[in-house]
């Protein structure tokens, strides 16, 4: 039988991607794990600060899988790939995903929508070294957009992620086939990101 915190972890990561952080109780953690309510204070300190863990592991295995793929790419990588590489370890519905993947991309969307204080700042720490290389790499195919403009999009383009992850928008991306939603995003990021720049506003 596998020691108390890893089932306290295990029910965490379940009732995480089942309901959010927002609609689970003490109780229901210990209750999954089969373990009492004072063993999460004993080996976690707080139900918070349990949740927060799970979530940390969910956003160091993604950045790790992006990290991994954009080192597996040439130099000379289309954007396409780029975005592919940046896209796929994040949304729960593609079609390559196996059920565990599915279950932590849930988790990374609901932290994203709506992330404690922990980890707010988990994600400034562990995202920034992520996305300069990403950024780096993608200004180079799109020399004609401003620095600051690409960083604005690049900030869209994970709101949005985010969004479409929640359940809000589960009735309207029902009708896409789930081994096309990847290949459909990847073609509307690469469209934004290579659209001609915002120019100066007109006056009459």
């Amino acid at each position: 039988m596998r020691d108390t915190p890893s089932r306290l972890r295990e029910a965490a990561e379940r009732l995480l991607a089942e309901r959010g952080a927002a609609r689970i109780s003490l109780r229901d953690i210990t209750d999954a794990a089969g373990a009492n309510v004072a063993s999460v204070g004993y080996h976690f300190g707080s139900k918070d600060a349990l949740l927060d863990e799970v979530v940390r592991s969910s956003l160091t295995e993604m950045y790790d899988q992006q990290r991994a793929r954009l080192a597996q790419l040439p130099e000379d990588a289309g954007l396409e790939d780029l975005v592919r590489a940046w896209v796929l370890p994040t949304f729960a519905t593609h079609a390559e995903q196996d059920e565990k993947q599915r279950r932590r991309s849930r988790i990374l969307q609901d932290a994203l929508n709506q992330p404690s204080p922990a980890v707010t700042a988990q994600l400034a720490e562990m995202a920034a070294p992520v996305q300069r290389q990403l950024l780096d790499r993608i200004s180079r195919h799109v020399p004609h957009v401003p620095q600051e403009e690409l960083w604005l999009r690049h900030t869209a383009v994970l709101a949005a992620l985010g969004a479409l992850g929640s359940d809000a928008f589960a009735g309207m991306l029902a009708a896409v086939p789930p081994d096309r939603l990847a290949d459909q995003l990847v073609a509307w990021i690469v469209g934004g990101l290579t659209a001609e720049p915002a120019g100066p506003r007109q006056t009459a």
